[in-house]
């Protein structure tokens, strides 16, 4: 009984919500938008939790002797609670747009700028030339690099219709299959969910 009922509540709230989207019915549809708001309330909630997980594995960090990496977590914790404080407190001020603009979204940009050094290394990894299909991928990575540079038009016209080619036919290709597949993996999840098959919420 105890593995039945969250499996029920799980169908039953997963059809509704579907079927909200195909049936144009207001009654079906107020059962889906209390659905809807619901999963956002116990989203809250978790994001909730999940701050308190923070600070307990940081806070266990602080008081352990010899742990390594106390300075950050005390970096994170005062951050956290500055922030969650200062944004409870006053939450659309002028001092929390400055927090995201000059401090947020430049430590967003540096992380994301660290990403071109890995990128840079598995393309050392890559493009090791131990088959044909390395060899493919390094020539077609070497003229697509080359064909974005500034003054390719002047070493040829050839070379940016032929980028343009490989981006319009064969790369849209395989973006559009690979969204088809996440699409398809999507739906097979969620049938497995729905059908009970794959009981997450059950713990299994």
């Amino acid at each position: 009984m105890r593995k039945a009922l969250p499996i029920l509540a799980a169908v039953v709230c997963g059809l509704l919500v579907l079927v909200d989207f195909f049936v144009p019915d207001a009654r079906i549809d107020a059962v889906g938008s209390i659905l809807t708001e619901g999963t956002i309330i116990l989203a809250a909630f978790a994001l909730l939790l999940g701050i308190l997980n923070i600070l307990s594995v940081h806070g266990r960090r602080l008081v352990t002797s010899g742990e390594r990496g106390r300075p950050y977590s005390v970096v994170l914790i005062v951050g956290l609670l500055v922030t969650l404080a200062y944004g409870v407190v006053v939450p659309a001020s002028s001092t929390m747009a400055w927090l995201f603009d000059f401090v947020y979204l430049p430590l967003q940009a540096t992380l994301a700028a660290l990403l071109a050094f890995f990128a840079v290394s598995a393309a050392y990894r890559a493009f090791r030339l131990r088959n044909l299909e390395a060899v493919i991928l390094l020539l077609t990575s070497l003229f697509v690099l080359l064909a974005l540079l500034p003054f390719s038009e002047a070493i040829t016209p050839i070379i940016p219709n032929v980028r343009d080619w490989l981006f319009n036919v064969p790369v849209a290709a395989g973006t559009r299959g690979i969204i088809l597949g996440v699409a398809l993996g999507t739906i097979a999840t969620a049938l497995r969910v729905l059908l009970a098959v794959d009981r997450p919420y059950a713990g299994e």
